[in-house]
């Protein structure tokens, strides 16, 4: 009897510790979510949502595993944990629309189809749903009658990283610059939100056997911080690319940097005054006669997360205008990202 009262006393003092500690790792999880240290959250919120009992706080805790998963892009993982979400018992619309499309960027069109057809259910009146069923259907009418292209793995400029965002930097198309987050790259923090290096710009080059070399970094344009997509001038004279000042639990946003090239020589690179630094600006595009850059941004009143904007100039070295959002015809409720420009317009 003595004992049982003392195991109800210990209870009693404990379970408010518990309690407490639990509402520190879930504030420690969504402040990792809110700072965009997603793949820093995943491990939080797994945390939380094996320690806990309560089955609204599983319900949530498994949705924000899958959105983080998401937001890392990886849809593997994101599909198996949406799939969980939707099955909770407080399950979310949104859930089961993230889980259409993590099946459709998995390539499995007629699982996707299925998916969106069950949040059609849920929200009849998302515009999304339709034209994601008819991408799905016109996927699988393309693999079932290919183009004579025939896209191949460039395996000497790959890595487990990742690698992307290539342009050509010569007129032979003998140059390649692209981003990466090899082990190479110069900044060497881990990035909160894909728990990778932090971007730096490579290039290769194409010698007289048609092997392209070992990438190696540009150092002149690399920083500490997030370092990619670049984009050249038709002469290959000019360039201009993102640089974000990013740290483990913080996002400082993203500006566009510009360099010039006289013969070899490439000139320190500088900041575009294009928008207030709290705002992001960011994957330049430049048009073929040099005088419109197609970027992208979150300023306010735009149509969804991130559009696509321009701005002009009349010269090299003259000032650039004020950026114009490309209209709804172009720009949706999501994000619009990488924009590329061709010589064609």
């Amino acid at each position: 009897m003595y004992r049982s009262i003392i195991l109800i006393v210990a209870v009693v003092f404990l379970f408010p510790a518990l309690l407490q500690g639990q509402k520190q790792k879930t504030e420690r999880a969504y402040a990792a979510w809110n700072a965009g240290s997603y793949y820093e959250a995943i491990d939080y919120f797994k945390d939380v949502y094996s320690k806990t009992r309560d089955k609204q706080v599983k319900a949530d805790m498994v949705f924000m595993v899958s959105e983080c998963y998401r937001m890392i892009n990886d849809p593997k993982n994101a599909e198996l944990w949406y799939k969980r979400a939707v099955r909770s018992p407080f399950p979310r619309p949104e859930a089961q629309y993230w889980l259409a499309e993590s099946n459709k960027k998995l390539g499995r069109y007629p699982q996707a189809i299925e998916e969106y057809r069950k949040y059609r259910q849920l929200v009849p009146g998302d515009p999304r749903t339709e034209q994601q069923i008819r991408s799905c259907e016109l996927a699988m009418e393309w693999q079932a009658s290919p183009d004579a292209y025939v896209v191949e793995e460039l395996k000497e400029a790959n890595t487990g990283d990742s690698d992307f965002s290539a342009a050509y930097g010569r007129d032979d198309y003998g140059l390649v610059w692209f981003t990466s987050s090899r082990d190479d790259a110069k900044g060497n923090k881990e990035h909160g939100a894909t728990g990778q290096s932090f971007t730096d710009i490579f290039e290769t080059r194409l010698d007289k056997k048609g092997k392209w070399s070992t990438p190696v970094p540009i150092d002149f344009l690399n920083s500490e911080f997030e370092d990619g997509t670049p984009s050249f001038s038709s002469d290959y004279t000019e360039v201009w690319f993102t640089r974000c000042e990013a740290g483990k639990r913080e996002n400082k946003g993203c500006v566009i940097m510009y360099s010039s090239r006289e013969g070899t020589r490439w000139s320190d690179p500088v900041k575009l005054e294009l928008l207030a630094d709290t705002l992001v600006a960011a994957h330049p595009s430049i048009s073929h006669d040099g005088q419109t850059l197609y970027f992208v941004s979150d300023m306010p009143g735009g149509f969804g997360g991130k559009d696509i904007y321009r701005t002009t100039r009349t010269s090299p070295g003259s000032e650039w205008s004020r950026p114009e959002n490309l209209g709804a015809d172009i720009n949706t409720r999501g994000n619009e990202l990488f924009p590329f420009i061709r010589y064609d317009g």
